[in-house]
């Protein structure tokens, strides 16, 4: 016999408005979408509230001095976070009956909040999204599924996480699916295997290093948004940037080099 539909509680910090219309066009009873406060500094998830406004979801905005009573107010019996910004508080992760994170990367590699762009610096071949149990530790709990994607040598880090983005939706499907029927898998991570990245790289870290060859810079020049941040050098004391792109590049790769 299947479960009964079981609803959600969307939580999120980032720009996930994709994931979320999927769940939503999917007919999933989402009770509420909860972020952090809208602020000037902080819009990267404003298409998220206004998904949740067409949709009639209500939205719910906290911080850390009232995320607790916020979260503890509601009823819901799947958490999802995704991206969300604060650590989300054990009494709310014991309230759902299945709490879960979806991380844009494959776990055990590239934990943490900031690992976007090294995927490309390390040159790594493949990517894709991890959907996990909460724990008590960052990106730590058992993983439910993963979804693998091959990476280009023209990625960007706006392409990547467009092409995670656009797996990230159904995967998440799948996997409440498999909660409410209860036929999920469930394997621990491989410590082994662990790689972390918290740190926040700010415009100095697109400084190249010009006695290096071309090649050698590839993956560091990619890695840097040519427009917000674009990878850089000095010569004679003037500040050089670097913007590199295919001429012959396909239309349906627009956000890649």
């Amino acid at each position: 016999m299947l479960e009964v539909e079981l609803n959600i509680l969307f939580m999120t910090g980032g720009a996930r408005e994709n994931t979320l219309r999927f769940l939503l066009e999917k007919k999933r009873q989402v009770i509420a979408v909860v972020t952090p406060y809208l602020t000037e500094k902080n819009k990267r998830f404003e298409n998220v509230i206004a998904m949740a406004i067409e949709f009639g979801v209500p939205v719910l905005q906290v911080d850390r001095s009232n995320i607790t009573e916020t979260l503890l107010k509601l009823d819901y019996k799947i958490l999802v976070s995704c991206g969300f910004s604060y650590l989300i508080p054990k009494e709310a992760i014991n309230k759902a009956k299945y709490a879960i994170n979806v991380h844009p990367t494959l776990l055990p590699k590239y934990r943490g909040y900031r690992s976007g762009p090294y995927i490309i610096i390390n040159g790594e071949k493949k990517t894709g999204v991890t959907i996990h149990f909460i724990s008590d530790e960052f990106d730590k709990g058992d993983i439910i599924e993963q979804c693998e994607i091959e990476v280009s040598p023209f990625d960007t880090t706006k392409s990547l996480f467009r092409r995670c983005q656009k797996v990230e939706g159904p995967l998440l499907h799948s996997v409440i699916k498999q909660l409410e029927n209860k036929v999920f898998k469930a394997s621990a991570q491989d410590e082994s295997q662990a790689t972390v990245y918290n740190y926040l790289r700010t415009p100095k870290d697109s400084e190249v290093d010009p006695s290096k060859s071309l090649m050698e810079l590839y993956n560091h020049i990619r890695a840097c948004d040519p427009n917000e941040y674009p990878a850089f050098f000095y010569v004679a004391g003037q500040k050089v940037c670097i913007k590199l792109w295919r001429p012959d590049k396909p239309y349906e790769e627009f956000d890649l080099i």
